[in-house]
């Protein structure tokens, strides 16, 4: 939406005099009339390339931490990536966290002994600033950022390292919390690069005036939005060959100003993909980093007419337009079945082992595929239902599920029985799953269809020489947990914290 239009739809005051505040004098002074006629006025100022650098610059700087954290994940990591920049409020904030937990993911599942030496440069300097009350002062800041960028090194690879460490988003892995959010919201309009106005459907939209968007993808250096490159890139596989990929990537790494990334022997296309995706340039995948490389005229040429665009030009020009074709594809979300859900519609008698009943219904064809498919009904329910994605397993021996909690691990293991669990008979396998994690664990949940009496006490021992809790929840509270949430607030992450129980669950301490 053009900045003119963007403008014509604000209607509160208060937003008013916050966006004014960056370029209008006096603006506490104006009503709402005359202050989206000061706007007007005063478009140049705020569409100009100078001055939202410098803004962001301010930002990426500002006294509050959480600004200076959370202001790149609004725009870089979300809203300049969304069709017509723009998003409803509530589903921002959701992204946010998204990306926040995402990060704290990873870096549970990063192998510190593949760290190159500029991320170990890094990782020292974070280190030493740290050392000062845990607290990174706007000079250090300024500083790290300087050191980040002549090391090459992304921002969401520093917020990684961050993460790792415990400090990212906030101390102990702890999200950001929606209020705070709104602060980083609020810091943006105040630097005129973010408005507020409500759709047709009165809900409350953060929107980037188009003017103003295509000056902060140059700042961060974005081609096309996400969507789209993935699309340009499955065309890139289907009219080349793999070798072309792992070429366009070697010339990555030759290059002196990029950091080099490192490709696996035997990297399938999928593989080599998403590592394009998340490296390398739309511009230089199809246009090459020198004029030898990348696609040819006439491959050029033949994708334009494809997609019904006009051949003629340089070879730069046939690029910009095939990026610009693709910078327009819109998301179109395509509901597509997903095996977890058929497991988790018969949690019940997958926790039971209502073998008959689940071999009747197809559900499963031999006995031993009840408990594999207890496991995926569970990841099902904790990703798709509760919003919170499980984490990769690694190793032999490992519990049957494991999610990130602050700067700690929660823990789950199934057991699928006939008759109720007696925790006593399984707590020596749990305790090494516990003692061998890589991060202190908060919660071990044991998911059962019944447990034994004894089973309590069971807990009660255990807690009396740990810091973990045992957490007994049969299949059936687990479920209603997830329905309940699910239904009541359907994009909305479940805060784990509720599951940091010791014995039997008690669900009336579940706020839903």
């Amino acid at each position: 939406m053009k900045y003119q239009n963007c403008v014509s739809l604000l209607n509160n005051v208060n937003d008013l005099k916050r966006i004014a505040s960056a370029y209008v004098e006096d603006c506490r002074r104006l009503d709402a009339s005359e202050l989206k006629a000061s706007l007007l006025k005063t478009e140049g100022q705020y569409t100009s390339c100078e001055n939202i650098e410098k803004q962001l610059n301010k930002l990426k700087l500002h006294e509050n931490p959480v600004v200076r954290i959370i202001v790149p994940i609004v725009l870089q990591g979300y809203l300049l990536d969304e069709d017509e920049f723009s998003s409803p409020c509530k589903a921002t904030e959701e992204a946010v966290l998204k990306y926040e937990q995402a990060i704290i993911d990873e870096s549970n599942n990063f192998d510190e002994k593949s760290m190159s030496k500029d991320f170990s440069l890094l990782r020292f300097v974070l280190t030493a600033a740290w050392e000062h009350e845990g607290n990174i002062s706007v000079d250090e800041k300024n500083l790290i950022d300087k050191i980040r960028k002549h090391l090459n090194i992304t921002i969401r690879e520093q917020n990684m390292l961050e993460a790792k460490e415990g400090r990212f988003p906030s101390p102990g892995n702890v999200l950001h919390t929606r209020s705070e959010i709104d602060l980083a919201r609020k810091a943006l309009q105040s630097a005129g690069l973010l408005f507020c106005v409500k759709n047709s459907d009165n809900i409350p939209c953060d929107i980037i005036p188009e003017e103003i968007a295509q000056s902060l993808r140059k700042y961060y250096g974005i081609e096309i939005r996400n969507y789209g490159y993935k699309q340009l890139i499955q065309y890139v596989t289907k009219i080349t060959k793999k070798q072309y990929l792992i070429d366009i990537i070697s010339k990555f790494n030759d290059n002196p100003n990029t950091a080099s990334v490192d490709v696996p022997i035997g990297a399938t296309i999928p593989y080599l993909q998403d590592l394009i995706l998340k490296t390398i340039k739309p511009s230089n995948l199809i246009g090459g980093f020198s004029p030898k490389d990348g696609l040819s005229i006439v491959d050029l040429q033949k994708w334009c007419a494809n997609l019904g665009e006009n051949v003629t030009g340089a070879k730069a020009t046939l690029v910009a337009r095939i990026l610009n074709h693709y910078d327009k594809v819109k998301k179109i979300e395509i509901s597509t079945e997903d095996e977890r859900e058929k497991y988790y519609r018969v949690f019940h008698e997958l926790a039971c082992r209502d073998l008959a009943f689940l071999r009747e219904n197809k559900i499963i064809i031999k006995d031993l595929e009840c408990e594999h498919a207890f496991e995926k009904a569970t990841n099902y329910l904790f990703e798709t239902m509760l919003k919170n994605k499980p984490l990769l397993l690694t190793g032999t021996e490992h519990p049957d599920g494991k999610l990130s909690f602050n700067d700690r691990y929660i823990l789950w293991d199934n057991k699928s029985k006939e008759t109720p669990v007696n925790l006593q008979d399984h707590i020596s396998q749990f305790d090494r799953y516990i003692r061998s994690s890589d991060k202190p664990v908060a919660v071990f949940m044991v998911i059962a269809p019944s447990f034994t009496e004894n089973s309590i006490k069971e807990c009660v021992k255990y807690s009396l020489s740990s810091d973990t809790q045992i957490l007994l929840i049969t299949a059936d509270e687990l479920k209603d947990v997830a329905e309940r949430w699910h239904k009541l607030h359907p994009e909305e992450s479940f805060n784990l914290g509720f599951f940091k129980q010791s014995g039997r669950f008690d669900k009336a301490r579940i706020l839903i």
